[in-house]
C-alpha cells in the first residue's frame, strides 16, 4: 500500500513516495530521540533532588529623608491677588469750541508741564467781536462819566440867561395886556386885540416856567436813575467782553496737568467740532495699582498701609490710598487702590499686570509638611508615610487645610514628633524597610 506524501523539494531524499514501512520506521526513530532527551534531563537533575533550596537575596533598606513634625495651633494663609497698574490721571483733551486748528505744539510721546499750550484754533472772528465790544464799552463809559460829572457851568449860565429872557418877555406881555385893558374900556380897540394880549401873557408865563424848571434840573445835577441805568448798560458790555475773552482763551488748548502725550488725533488745518478729542494725556507719576479683593480681605486693610506690589518679578512698596465703598457688580469684589511714588514706580507703565499677597491668620490645629511628602488618596484625602521605631514604613491619612507652593498645612492621624518621609513617596509601600539618611527641621 502506498502513501501519497511528498516533501517540499522534489530532488531531496524525502521527495520520493514513502512506503508504509518507511513511515512507521521514521515515527519510531523520532519517539526514541524524544525519550532519550527526557531521560537525560531527569538524570541530570536527579542528584540535586535532595539538596536544600538557595536562600533568597536580602534587599537593602531604602535610604529616605524625613522631617520631624511639630504641632501648630494656627497658620498664616497667603493669598495672591491680581490687579492692574493705572495712570493716576488720564484725560482726552478737546476744545470747547468748533473751528480750524492753526497750530499744534506737541506730538505723541512728548512730555508736557501743566499750563503748556498744546494747540490753537483760528480766532479772527472772535478778535473782531472783542474789538467791537470794547468800542461800545468805551462809548457807554464816556456817557456815564458825563452823567456823573453833571452839567457844565456854561450850560447852567445859558439856562439862566434863558430864564431872564423869558422873564422880560413876560413883563412885556403883561404891560401890553394892561394898556389894552384900559383901551378896551374906552372902546379904543377891539375885543380881539385884548384877547391877543392875554394869550401872549400866558404863553410867556409858560415859557418862563419851563426855563426855570430846566435851570433847576441843571443846578441839581443828573438824576440818580439815569446814572444807574447807564451803569447797567456799561456792566452789560463788560460782562459781554469778559465772555468773549474767555471764549478766545478757549481757542488755546493747554495741559491741565503734567504728563506725556499718548495720542494725537489731528494735524494742522483740520476743522473740528466741540468736544472732539485732539490729544490723550497720561500722567505716569504717581502710578496706581488697582486690585479687586474679597470684602473680608479689604476690611483688613486701612488707608496708609504699606504693601508689597510685584510686577515682572520686581517687588516694590505701595501705599493704600483708597478703598472703594461698594462691590463690583460683575466680580463681586471691592476695589483697593495702592499708590506708588515717582521713584518707586520708575520703569513701570500703566496696564501692566500687578500682583499683591496678603497674609491672614487662622486658628486650626495641624502640621506643616512639604508638598513632596503628600501622596494623593481617594475621596479628597491624602496620605503620608512615617518611619516607625522598627524602621518600617506606615501610612497615615491626612487632610490638606491650606497649601502653598512648597508646603501644606494638614491635619489627620499624625502624632507630634513623628518622622514623615519628605520625598520619593511613590517608591514606598506600607511595612517597607527603610533607612533614615537625613532628618530635616520641622517647617512652621
Amino acid at each position: 500500500m502506498s502513501i501519497s506524501n511528498y516533501s517540499p523539494s522534489s530532488e531531496s531524499f524525502f521527495g520520493q513516495k514513502w512506503t508504509e514501512r518507511q513511515l512507521w520506521t521514521f515515527r519510531a526513530i523520532m519517539l526514541t530521540l524524544i525519550a532519550t532527551l527526557v531521560g537525560g534531563v531527569v538524570f541530570w537533575n536527579y542528584p540535586f533532588a535532595d539538596a536544600a533550596p538557595l536562600p533568597a537575596p536580602t534587599a537593602e533598606p531604602l535610604p529616605v529623608e524625613v522631617v520631624t513634625i511639630e504641632p501648630s495651633g494656627s497658620y498664616a494663609a497667603k493669598r495672591t491677588y491680581t490687579g492692574v497698574l493705572v495712570a493716576a490721571k488720564t484725560s482726552e483733551l478737546s476744545f470747547e469750541l468748533s473751528g480750524k486748528i492753526t497750530q499744534l505744539a506737541v506730538d505723541e510721546g512728548d512730555h508736557v508741564q501743566a499750563g503748556d499750550q498744546l494747540a490753537v484754533l483760528d480766532d479772527r472772528h472772535l478778535a473782531a467781536r472783542i474789538a467791537q465790544t470794547k468800542a461800545e464799552h468805551a462809548q457807554q463809559v464816556a456817557i456815564l462819566q458825563e452823567l456823573e460829572a453833571g452839567p457844565r457851568a456854561e450850560v447852567i449860565e445859558a439856562a439862566e440867561a434863558e430864564v431872564r429872557q423869558f422873564s422880560a418877555e413876560l413883563q412885556l406881555q403883561e404891560s401890553t395886556k394892561k394898556r389894552r385893558e384900559k383901551l378896551i374900556e374906552r372902546s379904543a380897540i377891539s375885543r380881539e386885540s385884548l384877547e391877543d394880549a392875554l394869550f401872549g401873557t400866558e404863553a410867556a408865563q409858560g415859557r418862563l416856567d419851563a426855563a426855570k424848571s430846566r435851570l433847576e434840573e441843571l443846578r441839581k445835577g443828573t438824576r440818580v436813575e439815569q446814572i444807574d441805568a447807564q451803569k447797567a448798560r456799561v456792566a452789560g458790555l463788560e460782562a459781554q467782553l469778559v465772555d468773549l475773552q474767555h471764549e478766545q482763551e478757549d481757542t488755546r488748548l493747554v495741559a491741565p496737568f503734567s504728563g506725556t502725550i499718548a495720542k494725537r488725533n489731528f494735524d494742522e488745518g483740520a476743522v473740528i467740532s466741540a468736544s472732539q478729542p485732539v490729544f490723550r494725556l497720561v500722567q505716569h507719576e504717581p502710578l496706581e495699582a488697582w486690585f479687586g479683593l474679597p470684602p473680608d480681605a479689604a476690611l483688613s486693610l486701612s488707608l496708609g498701609d504699606i504693601l508689597p506690589v510685584a510686577v515682572n518679578d520686581q517687588t516694590r512698596e505701595a501705599t493704600v490710598t483708597g478703598i472703594l465703598p461698594e462691590l463690583d457688580t460683575t466680580t463681586r469684589t471691592q476695589t483697593v487702590v495702592l499708590t506708588l511714588n515717582a521713584e518707586t514706580a520708575r520703569g513701570w507703565v500703566p496696564a501692566q499686570v500687578a500682583r499683591m499677597s496678603l497674609a491672614s491668620s487662622h486658628s486650626e490645629e495641624g502640621f506643616w509638611l512639604p508638598n513632596s511628602a503628600l501622596l494623593q488618596g481617594s475621596r479628597g484625602l491624602w496620605s503620608v508615610y512615617v518611619v516607625e521605631e522598627n524602621q518600617r514604613v506606615a501610612r497615615r491619612q491626612v487632610e490638606i487645610i491650606y497649601s502653598e507652593s512648597e508646603r501644606s498645612y494638614v491635619r489627620g492621624t499624625l502624632m507630634p514628633g513623628e518622622q514623615v518621609i519628605a520625598n520619593g513617596v511613590n517608591r514606598l509601600v506600607p511595612d517597607m524597610h527603610v533607612r533614615i539618611q537625613s532628618i530635616s527641621k520641622p517647617q512652621n
